[in-house]
């Protein structure tokens, strides 16, 4: 029998097991209580649906495989094009733990239309997390140029972006974003 999950953060980190053994469409109110050892009606005290209990394992896989955490100390924080490559390269690392669901997800969400614009919201709102994230270390760089944003290009354009690049080329599974980089460097400094 499996040990019982008490938490929702319990029940999320056995969720996150199953969309790294059987993807995102493994996920099931049966499938999930199950794997946490509780009764299918137990999992409805912490999710009111399977569509949120979905909602809620994407969240978390997306934090997971972005993890937005402290990074002081670091060059990453000093000079943004070195914080472009370690987003990109920790994201590389946290997609290996669940293969093919950011390109799998993302192509679902964009195609879908309906049920899926709670999902669509939601991934929207995590590319904002990631886009402030950008700002964040685009302001702790004091070498960028001071004329660097004119023209129609803002900080936040600019920080749009380099996120939307990001993502793409993570989905297309590329294995390094030196062309990002670069252009970051070219304009910035």
């Amino acid at each position: 029998m499996n040990p019982k999950a008490t938490s929702r953060e319990d029940i999320l980190e056995v969720c996150r097991g199953i969309v790294r053994e059987q993807g995102l469409s493994g996920i099931s109110m049966r499938t999930v209580a199950s794997a946490c050892g509780i009764a299918p009606g137990t999992l409805y005290n912490y999710f009111p649906g399977k569509n949120a209990l979905v909602l809620a394992v994407t969240a978390d896989v997306w934090s997971d495989i972005f993890s937005f955490g402290p990074r002081k100390g670091t060059d990453a924080e000093k000079d943004f094009a070195a914080h472009v490559e370690k987003t990109f390269n920790s994201a590389r690392a946290g997609m290996s733990r669940y293969p093919g669901f950011l390109p799998s997800h993302v192509l679902d969400l964009a195609a879908d239309q309906g049920p899926r614009a709670q999902g669509r919201e939601m991934m929207h709102s995590f590319f904002g997390r990631i886009e402030d994230d950008m700002l964040h270390a685009l302001d702790a760089d004091k070498r960028v140029r001071e004329d660097a944003f004119t023209g129609g290009l803002t900080r936040e354009g600019f920080a749009e972006l380099v996120t939307q690049q990001l993502v793409v080329l993570l989905v297309l599974g590329q294995d390094d974003c030196q062309p990002l980089v670069a252009l970051a460097r070219k304009v910035l400094y």
